[in-house]
């Protein structure tokens, strides 16, 4: 079986704020976990939203067939009453579903209480193998020399929706590769190690093109309410 996720993040229209979140954790996440092979979910919040999405959802995917059955389907092409509502008074919407390609160090699970660290990519297809060679034996091992750097699991997309305004929107192409790193604490973005790991050559080669250089990053914490 093939390990998935799906990643959504949004900000509710202000004066919204509660019925967004009590939709989320009445409705949404109910109506997902009890599907067979999506096994658990964690809300989190930008840790500096700015003008980008303020918070995010990650629900962990042990089967990606879970994604062709009529019920999944059907939450998508018949959403409840009150999903419509929430939806109309939400705004930077972004919606990833991807398989999982490369995992390592810990594995992320619902009540993993570190960071998490959200790069996002739009690679072109030529580019695929090479870009998933590099995470894979280079880039991620000298990360995860790093204590404070737990793990990291990546995927590629599957199904994906972006709304006008969304974080990183800019006219660049849908996100091809998202990847989800687990961090102890923020420090990590400035261990020597993270700063090993982008100046090697390799690296130093795939940011000339201008796709690897529009890739966007986010911090997100454990959403606490």
């Amino acid at each position: 079986m093939t390990s998935g996720v799906i990643f959504a993040w949004s900000t509710p229209v202000e004066g919204h704020e509660e019925e967004f979140h009590t939709w989320y954790d009445d409705e949404h996440i109910p109506s997902r976990v009890s599907l067979p092979g999506i096994e658990a979910a964690k809300r989190y919040v930008n840790v500096k939203p700015g003008p980008t999405a303020q918070f995010a959802v990650r629900y962990d995917v042990s089967n990606i067939e879970v994604f062709d059955t009529p019920e999944f389907k059907q939450l998508r092409t018949d959403p409840s009453a009150e999903t419509r509502k929430v939806i109309e008074n939400t705004v930077d919407f972004d919606r990833f579903v991807g398989e999982e390609i490369i995992s390592q160090g810990n594995t992320w699970h619902a009540i993993d209480p570190t960071l998490m660290y959200v790069v996002t990519f739009s690679v072109p297809e030529d580019y695929w193998n090479e870009f998933e060679a590099w995470y894979a034996t280079e880039h991620l091992p000298i990360m995860l020399a790093e204590p404070l750097w737990a793990g990291c699991q990546i995927y590629r997309c599957l199904d994906s929706d972006r709304s006008s305004g969304a974080p990183g929107k800019d006219g660049q192409e849908s996100w091809t590769h998202v990847a989800f790193h687990s961090l102890r604490s923020e420090d990590a973005l400035q261990s020597p190690a993270r700063e090993r790991a982008r100046a090697t050559a390799w690296r130093e080669r795939l940011s000339h093109h201008a796709w690897h250089r529009a890739s966007v990053r986010h911090v997100f914490e454990p959403l606490s309410q």
